[in-house]
């Protein structure tokens, strides 16, 4: 039987290495290497930015490979919680409402999506109601951003766990490194939750509006 050449498609084929390269990391972290780890996790990170231009160049985009791409980064932002709620015990709550939402708030946006006739979750920039979905589908600086900025702060909590002795010194003050850069990510990684709620909420209204419309009907 013939291979769908679908799943052969270049930014499908960089899809596939980004889950190798992300259980090769989780892998690498529980055996207790964590340099192979973060190394193997930020080149699956920004291999993410090279499926989208290689479905541009190559006229190769597709359904699967926009679902290939979600997981892909739904299963990293979930194994990585879960790697720091076991090195920061202390805000497992907080890793775990960050999985949810993650989970949740796409979840809703991809029904939405269907149930609206749109051929992509971006599209959500046309039907959303809240400023912050607009800006953030609307606006691929913007989004990059804020997607950028949500994974070095997990990058830095898993760095500072391991390497928490390298610090700055400024004028008679040490100052822990990657404890600073985790502030200055801190405001861009709230911004991005603030756009999951939104995201879940607007999703959740759009179902919930059609739903109303369909028992007019």
């Amino acid at each position: 039987m013939a291979v769908n050449k679908v799943f052969l498609f270049v930014p499908n084929i960089i899809g596939y290495a980004r889950f190798l390269f992300y259980l090769i990391a989780f892998i690498s972290h529980s055996l207790g290497s964590w340099q192979l780890c973060i190394g193997f996790y930020a080149i699956a990170f920004i291999l993410d930015e090279f499926d989208g231009r290689a479905a541009r160049a190559y006229n190769q985009s597709s359904n699967f490979g926009a679902a290939l791409d979600m997981v892909a980064d739904r299963s990293a932002t979930a194994g990585m919680c879960l790697i720091l709620a076991q090195l920061y015990p202390r805000y497992l709550l907080l890793f775990i409402i960050a999985i949810a939402l993650d989970f949740s708030s796409h979840y809703y946006l991809i029904c939405a999506t269907g149930m609206l006739g749109k051929s992509s979750h971006k599209d959500s920039a046309e039907w959303s109601s809240n400023g912050l979905m607009k800006l953030y589908y609307g606006n691929k600086t913007f989004m990059d951003i804020l997607i950028l900025g949500n994974e070095l702060f997990y990058i830095f909590l898993y760095l500072n766990f391991y390497l928490v002795s390298l610090s700055l010194r400024i004028n008679n003050w040490n100052l822990n490194l990657w404890l600073l850069l985790i502030i200055i990510c801190l405001p861009i990684y709230l911004l991005k939750q603030a756009t999951n709620i939104f995201q879940l909420q607007n999703s959740a209204m759009e179902i919930a509006k059609i739903d109303l419309i369909n028992r007019h009907d």
